[in-house]
């Protein structure tokens, strides 16, 4: 019954008692009529676990203690007073971040050409798809998503600044091997004594001057990133047009000004950014390939728990969870690096780590939570959750000093964490004004591993040591 309806019944009741003490009953009779049937509603407004309140008459304060007070045994008893022991932490604590995956940076590349030109052809693959029931594979041209290897053609162009420049450079090689047949004539000649000295030095200027065009358009084709084998191959070319092979000019003029655009890594096409026909020019991303084996965690973590993680040796586990799949099997990466700026408006720092992603179930940018396993802190003792007394200003425990005496000291304590029917006290003081800054430095004070803390009748205790308290300050 609640209190609301106690009150009702009282007041029905007093009303019958009012109209029958006018008539027939005496005043005395109502009386007691009213008083016994307060008392039964009360009793069964009461919960099943109420104890009778302590007897101040009988209870006492310990002189000598701050906070503790003294019962009698059979008082301790009727009130069913139990106790457990305060322990050190032990259980690891979890901190949990959120997040996001994003690409490792490391393991992405950006396609670009070396020259400008129009593209004349897609590079092409077996599709994965086709030839699964029996049938023929298909080859057909790459296109998003699709899986390429590390130096695969991903497109073919053909660049009138590579046909020129590899003219220039054919032109180049040409005329030293013309000024150097010259200057051995010349050489002959002035050793002959038919050519004067003049024409000879002339000779050996003109190779120098040839020398030094080839080397001007080799530097030019090497600031484009010709490798040597492809160098070599313009140089082999210059030679071989000496030949008089059709068949071989033909094959030159069709790879001439050929630029072919291959995969720098084994990886997913993400973005394919070309036609054919199209004019494409140097600064553009032509591809984008990302190898998606391995993926980085960007998790925030608040300022105030900033410090916990900076604590821990580097790098750290940590668990990953997709937020869309929370069923899902966690995956264990590691945290590397702590960023060095705090987020101005969420007051947050970025930690980052790589997580395997062998499967491919994960996706750059999925929401995940990260959560990282910390040590016991310091300093923090565990109790049953049913020792903490709370009125919303403060936190306080009951402990038994000494098991053999019925004596009952108050501690002040702050809960760090609850966790099912356990709390877990920080080992400083719940301070809630000046007078408490003396208890702050008395150590005594202070709840401690193997105290005796009282799980059972501590509410009664708290209620008892505050009217003595009140009844002591009155006798002042």
């Amino acid at each position: 019954m609640s209190r609301r309806a106690v009150f009702l019944t009282v007041a029905a009741l007093l009303g019958v008692a009012a109209v029958a003490a006018v008539r027939f009953v005496r005043p005395s009779q109502v009386a007691a009529i009213v008083q016994s049937t307060v008392a039964a509603a009360q009793r069964k407004a009461r919960p099943a676990s109420y104890h009778k309140p302590v007897e101040r008459s009988r209870a006492e304060l310990v002189p000598d203690q701050k906070d503790a007070l003294r019962l009698p045994v059979d008082v301790a008893t009727t009130l069913g007073i139990t106790t457990k022991t305060a322990q050190g932490s032990q259980r690891s604590r979890s901190l949990v971040l959120s997040g996001s995956l994003a690409l490792d940076t490391s393991r992405l590349a950006h396609v670009h050409t070396r020259f400008s030109g129009e593209v004349v052809e897609l590079g092409t693959i077996t599709d994965p798809t086709s030839g699964t029931d029996g049938g023929q594979a298909v080859v057909r041209p790459i296109r998003f998503g699709d899986h390429v290897e590390k130096g695969q053609i991903l497109a073919v162009l053909w660049s009138s600044d590579l046909g020129e420049k590899k003219s220039e450079y054919i032109e180049a090689l040409s005329r030293v091997r013309m000024e150097k047949e010259t200057l051995t004539r010349q050489e002959t000649l002035f050793k002959d004594e038919a050519t004067p000295e003049r024409n000879l030095r002339e000779a050996r200027r003109a190779v120098e001057s040839s020398q030094i065009a080839v080397a001007r358009v080799e530097r030019t084709l090497r600031s484009w990133r010709l490798s040597d084998a492809e160098i070599a191959a313009i140089r082999t070319e210059s030679e071989g047009m000496h030949k008089k092979d059709a068949k071989g000019d033909l094959d030159r003029e069709k790879s001439w000004a050929r630029v072919e655009l291959r995969a720098p890594l084994t990886g997913n096409l993400l973005e394919i950014n070309l036609a054919v026909g199209d004019i494409v020019a140097t600064d553009a991303d032509l591809f984008k390939v990302a190898d998606l084996s391995t993926l980085r965690v960007w998790a925030y973590v608040y300022e105030e728990d900033l410090p916990t993680l900076l604590g821990l040796p580097k790098p750290f586990q940590w668990t990953i969870r997709l937020k869309a799949e929370p069923s899902s099997p966690p995956i264990v990466g590691t945290a590397e690096k702590i960023g060095d700026l705090i987020d101005p408006n969420q007051h947050t720092a970025l930690v980052v780590g790589p997580v395997e992603n062998p499967d491919g179930r994960m996706r750059a940018g999925q929401f995940i939570t990260a959560q990282v396993e910390l040590p016991p802190e310091d300093g923090e003792i565990e109790i049953p959750i049913a020792a903490l007394v709370e009125d919303g200003q403060e936190s306080i425990v009951f402990i038994q000093p000494d098991p053999g005496q019925t004596v009952y000291a108050m501690r002040r304590v702050t809960v760090a964490r609850r966790s099912g029917a356990t709390a877990t006290i920080r080992r400083t003081l719940a301070l809630g004004s000046e007078k408490d800054s003396a208890e702050a430095r008395d150590a005594a004070a202070l709840l401690q591993p193997g105290d005796q803390v009282v799980t059972s009748g501590a509410v009664e205790l708290r209620a008892a040591l505050a009217g003595l308290q009140d009844d002591a300050t009155t006798d002042k």
